[in-house]
């Protein structure tokens, strides 16, 4: 499908302003492919509030590495994007979880065999149905419902989400601090299945990458 039919009237007419400012070259060209990663790694740091230090940024970088963009989401891509970007070897959680809101966090017995479920049902005809933005959101909120990790559930979901979409058609999500608030009420009603919320930051947060190429490109007229 086109990606201009899922865009909204505003990202068709970013999408046409790119067109004529990349003059017939590739938009996948490099620096614009980094800079779309350097506002995706900036804002998912400043969502987590850790600070942008070498190490932070070079963990989600290459956790942005470390699945292919063909591969479908899964327990094995989920544990290869948290051992990049925790250093750790992406084990899933062992030890019970609190939440303040939502649903309890998985017990840990049922970490992975909720995982698979969400692997199966996303990966499954009903899944393949949903539009970029809704898989983004189913997959981002169960993540942080299942709390699967003991460290980096948040940027591991942002990544799972941000896979899932450009791998079905869509520019690349870039969520930043400024989204926390709405972001937390989105995941919370995305928990009783109200996703509608999240689809819409999700497909936001989209046309910002659009944004970011444009400045790039802009910048060198």
């Amino acid at each position: 499908m086109d990606r201009l039919l899922r865009l909204t009237s505003s990202g068709s007419l970013k999408e046409k302003r790119l067109a004529s400012l990349l003059e017939g070259r590739s938009p996948s060209e490099p620096r614009l492919a980094e800079a779309v990663q350097d506002a995706q790694i900036l804002g998912s740091l400043e969502l987590a509030g850790l600070p942008s230090t070498p190490d932070a940024v070079r963990g989600l970088l290459e956790a942005l590495r470390a699945v292919d963009p063909a591969t479908p989401v899964g327990i094995g891509a989920l544990r290869s994007w948290n051992a990049a970007l925790t250093g750790g070897t992406g084990a899933l959680r062992t030890s019970e979880r609190t939440r303040e809101e939502g649903p309890p966090p998985a017990p840990p017995a049922f970490v992975a065999s909720r995982l698979a479920l969400l692997e199966e049902w996303l990966n499954g005809d009903s899944g393949r149905e949903l539009k970029p933005s809704q898989q983004g959101a189913l997959v981002m909120a169960r993540i942080v419902e299942v709390l699967p990790f003991d460290d980096g559930n948040g940027r591991v979901a942002r990544l799972a989400a941000s896979h899932v979409m450009v791998r079905a058609g869509m520019r690349p999500p870039i969520l930043r601090g400024a989204d926390e608030e709405r972001l937390r009420d989105a995941l919370q009603r995305a928990f009783r299945f109200e996703t509608e919320p999240l689809c819409a930051l999700l497909e936001e947060a989209s046309e910002r990458a659009l944004d970011v190429m444009i400045e790039v490109l802009a910048g060198k007229e």
